[in-house]
């Protein structure tokens, strides 16, 4: 309820400025007289006289009318409604508030760092509209460098278009895949490193006198943790907005980060174990294959020979993210005795939880030097390359190219019979090597079944005959 003065207090205030004694404001009318005399009289003369005004008088008037309407009068309770809102708002309304609100969520980035920062954690958050975010809208651009819209949108658009790569690499296919604690368990900021400010026109600002409001050659410096490895992702431009501070350029990855990410080697560390991995990978998992020749024109089947080949897992050392399998190659030629026929040789694979390469000796040497290795397989190819598709080539690093070594043509879903079974699944692998066309048959949970290699001399067949898998 209100509380407010009656019309009668303010009469009753009125009646005692009027009383005998009250000192009250007196108004003079001063009029020239002919012999130099003042004539004075109270209010209500002609119009167009000139009025003084008793100055201490107004001062105690004002103070006693102060006293009335705030002090003097008793305040009453009034039962009728309350007054009406002012129209001139004292708060923003509703509406205002809420686009205040939209407003400072769309300001991000103040600073150029905290740009770093925040796509960072996008990345490794798998935040979409986060990381969307960090890009400068065609609207932005178009304002920025007074751009026709419909041409800004186009290239933003562009740019954010092919800048997908590097979402698309740290994004897992699975979230299971994920390590404990997400890819924050792998890789930490070091730091955000920003180019010189630049001002509208992209030259060097001169400090004091330009507005920065550009930066070029900005770097998001990224540690391997546990390792002394820095990857590094470029920003090339980054520019000052209305809501702060946006990418105005394609990003791009270093090459030891993209083959990391590639070769799955920030994913989970159990995807390598024999219960997921479609290669099962055991010391002491062994398959032997008996070895059929013959030239292009005889017919199927190939001459039966005593010769065989044994692939036997003899070592596997386990670092995070990637292992390195050591195999024993026994082959036995079957025109020989045992002590004569027999050839033993090492080989060593790399294996990670999208692909498997070939570990030369100082592949394996090189063991605990994740910035070696990675260097090392992005130059090579690798013979598998998961999950397997119908259709995917692959050539170096495991990347398609315009020529590629290797096809996966088909999966036969018929039986294929050989003599340690028949099995079903399985995935034709063409591929280019130093013998010749190489067809493998691969089946996931139990490994080759077969391999064709046809060259100008005729064909070889290995045939799967024994094989032991600890599981």
């Amino acid at each position: 309820m209100a509380a407010v003065c009656t019309p009668h207090d303010k009469g009753a205030a009125y009646a005692q400025l009027a009383a005998p004694g009250a000192r009250i404001l007196r108004l003079r009318r001063i009029a020239a007289a002919p012999n130099g005399l003042k004539r004075h009289r109270l209010i209500g003369g002609e119009a167009g006289m000139f009025w003084r005004l008793d100055v201490w008088r107004a001062v105690m008037v004002v103070w006693l009318l102060l006293a009335c309407f705030v002090c003097g009068c008793e305040r009453s309770v009034s039962d009728g409604p309350p007054p009406l809102r002012p129209l001139v708002y004292t708060e923003l309304p509703p509406a205002a508030e809420v686009e205040v609100e939209a407003a400072v969520e769309k300001m991000i980035n103040i600073a150029p760092e905290d740009l770093g920062y925040a796509l960072f954690h996008a990345l490794v958050d798998h935040d979409r509209a986060g990381y969307e975010s960090m890009f400068i809208s065609g609207e932005g651009l178009s304002l920025l460098i007074r751009m026709n819209r419909e041409a800004a949108q186009r290239e933003s658009g562009r740019i954010l278009g092919e800048s997908e790569i590097l979402w698309t690499l740290f994004a897992p296919a699975l979230k299971a895949e994920e390590p404990i604690g997400g890819l924050s368990a792998r890789l930490r900021l070091l730091e955000f490193r920003v180019g010189k400010g630049r001002n509208l026109a992209g030259k060097i600002a001169i400090p004091g006198q330009d507005d920065v409001v550009q930066h070029w050659g900005n770097e998001l410096r990224i540690e391997l943790i546990g390792t002394d490895k820095i990857f590094v992702i470029r920003v090339p431009k980054i520019v000052k907005t209305g809501g702060g501070w946006r990418i105005a350029e394609v990003v791009s990855l270093d090459n030891t980060l993209r083959m990391y990410l590639e070769a799955g080697m920030h994913l989970k560390t159990d995807l390598l174990t024999s219960e997921h991995y479609p290669f099962p990978l055991e010391v002491g998992n062994y398959w032997k294959y008996r070895i059929e020749d013959g030239s292009l024109e005889e017919p199927e089947p190939l001459p039966h020979s005593e010769s065989t080949v044994t692939h036997m897992i003899s070592e596997i050392i386990h670092r995070e993210g990637y292992w390195i399998v050591t195999f024993e190659r026994t082959y036995v030629d079957g025109t020989k005795s045992l002590t004569e026929g027999a050839e033993v040789r090492r080989y060593s694979l790399l294996v990670t939880p999208r692909m498997v390469y070939p570990c030369a000796r100082d592949c394996r040497n090189q063991v605990d030097s994740i910035g070696y290795l990675l260097g090392y397989i992005s130059r090579q190819t690798p013979v598998f390359v998961f999950p397997l598709e119908v259709g995917r080539k692959w050539n170096e690093a495991g990347r398609k190219a315009n020529y590629n070594r290797y096809e996966v043509r088909a999966r036969h879903e018929e039986r294929i019979v050989v003599p340690s079974g028949a099995f079903g699944g399985a995935y034709e692998i063409f591929g280019s090597i130093e013998e010749g066309r190489e067809s493998r048959y691969f089946v996931p949970g139990t490994g080759t079944i077969m391999r064709v290699v046809r060259s100008g001399v005729g064909q070889k067949r290995e045939v799967l005959i024994r094989y032991r898998l600890i599981l």
